[in-house]
């Protein structure tokens, strides 16, 4: 493999084919894939896009992988431990199919795989996903024995939204992994045991989510548009711009930045204490400037004016 495009950092190790020949991306990404996830083989272009930040947490692995459309299979088992992984989908989508079923994961949803079985998934352009690999070990009693594969975790589930909240905190102070208390590994597994289990018994309607539910769910989340809400959906671009016109006479990007700064309006007034761009970062802002235009503009103040006079009374 070639090391000039890998850096590891307090305990993460990240990998990229960008700076590379495009050539030449194609063969890295493949022994990457092969490296990373014991088993598994890449179909890729030769000229992909992509990278992978991976760190260990006691007998658990989290990883997050970014790229252009792929496939990758396992064909066999590995002689080795069984492991379960999970695969909690942030952008586009995932479709995972096995010799019982074909499942496909939206943003929110998780794909859970067993490594120790055949599958395939298919993955969407511009795709982004955080990857759980829990060992058998980890789980208790007749939870090791229980068949998880191509098992869907409804992202609408409050079961999976823990396990998810609780993977996206940990990816978030990954920089910090070293100074996480011993356990944790095994709190995510009995997180991810919960979650598995709700979906076994199908507790959680089937319902769809709509686009403008969804929308108000992941106001805080910097990459949120149109294109991602007709991706967690399911509908087009065209279907999420006449919903969100039919229930709130919005477009989707004013809808989501009025929402945004009507969020950030109540926390400037309640919470002195946190920075501007701090809150402008927490309601899913990316720019602290692009934030105070938009503010003044809907306001008719800065941020800082808004809290001066509101946060005083």
């Amino acid at each position: 493999m070639q090391q000039p495009q890998t850096n590891a950092v307090g305990g993460v190790e990240t990998f990229s084919t960008l700076g590379m020949p495009p050539p030449q991306r194609g063969r890295y990404w493949r022994d990457l894939v092969a490296e990373a996830f014991p088993g598994m083989v890449a179909d890729v272009p030769e000229e992909i896009r992509a990278d992978l930040a991976r760190f260990s947490l006691g007998r658990i692995a989290i990883a997050q992988a970014r790229s252009g459309a792929a496939r990758v299979r396992r064909s066999s088992a590995e002689d080795r431990e069984r492991t379960l992984v999970l695969h909690v989908q942030r952008h586009g989508r995932l479709t995972l199919t096995n010799d019982r079923s074909v499942v496909t994961g939206r943003v929110g949803d998780i794909i859970v795989a067993d490594d120790s079985r055949p599958y395939s998934i298919d993955i969407s352009a511009g795709n982004d996903c955080l990857i759980l690999q829990l060992p058998e070990s980890l789980l208790e009693g007749e939870a090791s024995s229980v068949d998880w594969h191509g098992l869907l975790l409804n992202r609408l589930d409050p079961n999976v939204i823990f396990l998810r909240q609780m993977l996206d905190s940990l990816w978030n102070q990954r920089d910090r992994i070293a100074d996480l208390a011993d356990g944790i590994d095994t709190l995510v597994a009995v997180a991810a045991e919960i979650a598995c289990r709700t979906a076994v018994r199908g507790s959680v309607s089937e319902i769809a989510e709509g686009p403008v539910q969804f929308a108000r769910r992941h106001l805080n989340d910097p990459n949120l548009s149109t294109a991602m809400i007709s991706e967690a959906t399911g509908l087009s671009p065209r279907a999420v711009q006449k919903a969100f016109a039919r229930h709130t006479h919005q477009t989707p990007t004013d809808f989501i930045t009025q929402q945004r700064l009507a969020r950030a309006a109540d926390r400037l007034s309640a919470d002195l204490h946190q920075s501007i761009t701090g809150i402008a970062f927490d309601v899913g802002f990316s720019d602290s400037a692009f934030f105070s235009r938009c503010f003044r503009r809907s306001y008719g103040l800065t941020p800082r004016e808004w809290r001066a006079r509101t946060g005083t009374r």
